[in-house]
């Protein structure tokens, strides 16, 4: 079985805009942004985004077996599961931005406002 970054020598090739071709697929980032914006508005959990992003394992070695059988599609199937494995990570690059971002020490309404009388 090929590794998929191996098998994308495609991937640059594949048009962005979806009219121009069924296949194509957005930028990683962009999708990962908007999946991670549900999580911030509440209306989905991480997990919950975590598991539409993946791609399960019995669908993903399915999509490899049929890529290998039929080349033509493959190229395109490799492409749309490396696309998967990108918005993964963007977007537990976007969580933990945003776990260290809320990790960090916070000055207490106490302490503030302490400050104000001084100054």
């Amino acid at each position: 079985m090929k590794n998929l970054a191996d098998a994308l020598s495609v991937w640059q090739t594949v048009p962005s805009n979806a009219h121009e071709n069924p296949w194509a697929i957005r930028n990683p980032l962009d999708e990962a942004r908007d999946l991670y914006r549900m999580v911030r508005s509440g209306s989905s959990g991480i997990d919950e985004i975590r598991e539409l992003i993946a791609v399960p394992e019995i669908i993903k070695e399915a999509l490899l077996a049929y890529a290998e059988r039929y080349p033509k599609d493959g190229q395109h199937i490799y492409c749309v599961l490396h696309f998967r494995e990108r918005v993964a990570d963007e977007f537990e690059r976007l969580v933990e931005k945003a776990e260290s971002c809320t990790e960090l020490p916070q000055e207490t309404d106490e302490a503030v406002e302490s400050e104000m009388l001084v100054n």
